[in-house]
């Protein structure tokens, strides 16, 4: 496994070698933005999933929203506010380390990158994966660190606003992985192999 700085662009001439191979290009959004938007309902889906179940497990979150007093937020810049950004960047790093978890012979590929920055992290693979090893692989952060996780931090007494922040987070920034599991899912037959060049994504 590899760090980039950035996702891989597309390799145009590994594109037509694949077209000429009879592998299908999957109809998916044609750049990020595009993608993002397509992506907003499984943001709001998972974000009400996520608050469902903290609803169910943290009682001062229900308390708060029945409560009658006026809402306020106040931001003020100290240590621990500088402690809790750290703590972010961890979770968002395990969410793209739990992706990488599960795609094939991962610390051994030479085709698989990851990455991190301001705004977003990556796990970006050209192996072959079949099937059902890209949708296990796409789904496994938002079941581990928005569903099962908020579980284990109640049993262990450490459940509170901000660990709920930080999976109602990862939860709704898991939306792109939802809108890919749905384009796969659909359009891909069972059994068939799963390839990415950049933004492009193949399957045989």
């Amino acid at each position: 496994m590899r760090y980039a700085k950035k996702i891989p662009p597309t390799d145009k001439e590994l594109s037509n070698k694949l077209i000429a191979a009879r592998w299908t290009k999957l109809k998916e959004p044609s750049n990020l933005g595009i993608t993002t938007l397509l992506s907003l309902p499984f943001m709001f889906i998972n974000g009400a999933i996520s608050m469902f179940i903290a609803f169910y497990l943290y009682p001062p979150l229900k308390e708060f929203v029945n409560s009658k007093q006026d809402f306020s937020f106040s931001f003020t810049l100290t240590l621990f506010t500088l402690i809790y950004v750290v703590i972010f960047f961890i979770f968002m790093a395990l969410h793209e380390f739990l992706h990488a978890c599960f795609i094939p012979n991962v610390l051994k590929s030479d085709k698989t990158y990851w990455g991190i920055n301001m705004f977003y992290g990556f796990v970006f693979t050209t192996e072959k994966i079949k099937k059902g090893r890209f949708l296990i692989i796409s789904i496994m952060p938002l079941i581990l660190l928005s569903i099962i996780f908020p579980f284990i931090l109640n049993i262990l007494g450490w459940l509170n606003s901000f660990t709920i922040l930080l999976c109602l987070i990862n939860a709704m920034g898991s939306c792109v992985d939802c809108l890919n599991i749905c384009l796969v899912a659909i359009q891909v037959p069972n059994g068939s192999y799963i390839l990415n060049n950049g933004f492009e994504t193949y399957f045989k």
